[in-house]
């Protein structure tokens, strides 16, 4: 069954819910949060005492328990309680019995405690991230399932039923549907996403990071460009929560697929020691777009704190034009001396680690780092172990200079059909490569202010 859109219906022979001791067999397995919603609370003696308005969930790693109700009396002047899940006899669609006398209730005029994670406050109505489908949502219902006394988060419904369902508005427009067409997939399917692929966007006040961890595994599952998409859907008050909420490794792959307006916020609200370690894990020709575009002064001040080697590497490629190979080169590349071994080459290969995927070729440099020449991975696999990797270079590899305009570097990719092609500066010395992905996005670029510019005439 497709966890993303499904009908559950409990099985008649499963264990009843043992939340109620006394008439469990007459409780759902599965409820809504919309159906608990004000409801009756009634205390141990049977008497009245408030209604339902929150649960507090405990966070955990798959599905959050419940741990305790908050109920609401009064109007207009409201007063809240916290009940905790062990005083709860009973609760159902229709109330919640307590264990205790409402003289034990202590009601207090709000109920704010920024600590705790509340399905009201916090789950409902809000932004979330879908980590199976990429996409940010907002959730209008949460489907609860019982287990062993206590609640637990299984899904979240996005749909317009959902919503409908809080407003009480779902019987009606369900009875006037089914007049219409009784077959009607909207009264058969529950659009429902697993708590498992959700990373809710709550946000702690006091530090501004999003307060609910979710594993950082979910996120590393999901495509860098889906993950910049994510982050540009949702507002910027969540898009600088979760920022300083993730690890390093995966806000590097967040930078560097969204647009200067947004990086610039959000290196505004990291420190700079952050700014540059977020600096250093992105790709050199990411990060010098980045930072051609800063003030020069703050340019110096970052490049001061960050590694000698790599910024002066930055220092430098920030000095070339943006439309030129230097500008578009990047310095991560793997390249070798000509006299190692195959199997060398290919240990220190796999020993190596790069902020992205590296490109599939592989470079071989003298000991004063000209470019000898090129191979790719194939050629490693099926050489002898013992040959020297100049011996199983291409016979020819092309290459373009510092100076060389983007037109010439799309002509050759093109031509031989690379995927990555090295630049060289006026005496052969290899100093990075570029890559056809910043090929394309310049030429993209390109065609787009060209299609500005076309003015096309209304139909008559």
């Amino acid at each position: 069954m497709n966890e993303k859109q499904n009908i559950i219906n409990p099985v008649k022979n499963e264990t009843p819910s043992k939340l109620s001791p006394k008439d469990s067999s007459s409780l759902p397995r599965f409820i809504y949060f919309s159906e608990l919603l004000d409801k009756p609370v009634i205390d141990k003696n049977g008497d009245f005492s408030a209604t339902i308005y929150d649960i507090i969930i405990k966070p955990a790693e798959v599905y959050p328990q419940s741990c305790a109700m908050i109920i609401r009396k009064g109007f207009p002047n409201r007063k809240y309680a916290f009940i905790p899940w062990a005083s709860i006899e009973t609760l159902d669609k229709k109330e919640a019995c307590l264990k205790i006398e409402s003289a034990e209730l202590k009601f207090e005029e709000k109920h704010d405690n920024r600590e705790e994670l509340s399905l009201r406050r916090d789950i409902l109505d809000q932004q979330v991230v879908d980590t199976h489908d990429h996409k940010v949502i907002r959730i209008n219902d949460i489907h609860l399932l019982f287990v062993d006394r206590l609640l637990m988060v299984a899904h979240v419904d996005m749909s317009l039923r959902g919503l409908l369902r809080r407003l009480g508005f779902e019987k009606l427009i369900d009875f006037l549907i089914r007049l219409i067409n009784k077959n009607n997939p909207y009264l058969k399917t529950e659009h429902l996403i697993s708590w498992k692929y959700i990373h809710p966007l709550s946000i702690n006040p006091a530090s501004m990071t999003i307060k609910v961890d979710v594993p950082q595994k979910q996120f590393s599952t999901i495509p860098a460009a889906d993950l910049g998409e994510i982050f540009l859907e949702i507002n910027i008050k969540h898009q600088i929560a979760l920022f300083k909420s993730l690890d390093i490794l995966t806000r590097a792959r967040i930078f560097t697929h969204i647009d200067f307006k947004t990086q610039k916020l959000m290196v505004e609200e990291i420190p700079d020691k952050e700014i540059t370690e977020l600096l250093n894990n992105i790709p050199s020709d990411e990060a010098t777009d980045f930072l051609e575009k800063l003030p020069k002064s703050r340019v110096n001040q970052l490049l001061s704190l960050m590694e000698n080697k790599y910024a002066k590497k930055l220092s430098e490629l920030i000095g070339y034009s943006g439309d030129s190979a230097g500008g578009l080169m990047t310095t991560e590349y793997m390249a070798y001396l000509e006299n190692m071994t195959v199997g060398s080459t290919l240990k220190q290969t796999k020993e190596r680690v790069f902020k992205v995927e590296p490109a599939q070729f592989i470079y071989v440099v003298d000991e004063k780092w000209h470019l000898v020449g090129a191979t790719n991975f194939r050629r490693l696999i099926l050489a002898n172990p013992e040959d020297q990797l100049k011996s199983v270079i291409f016979p020819k590899t092309y290459f373009v200079n510092l100076e060389s305009g983007v037109k010439e570097v799309a002509y050759l990719m093109e031509k031989y059909k690379y995927y990555a092609i090295p630049v060289v500066d006026d005496n052969n010395v290899l100093q990075g490569i570029i890559t056809i992905d910043d090929i394309l996005s310049q030429l993209i670029a390109i065609a787009w202010r060209r299609l500005k510019k076309i003015k096309v005439l209304p139909k008559q």
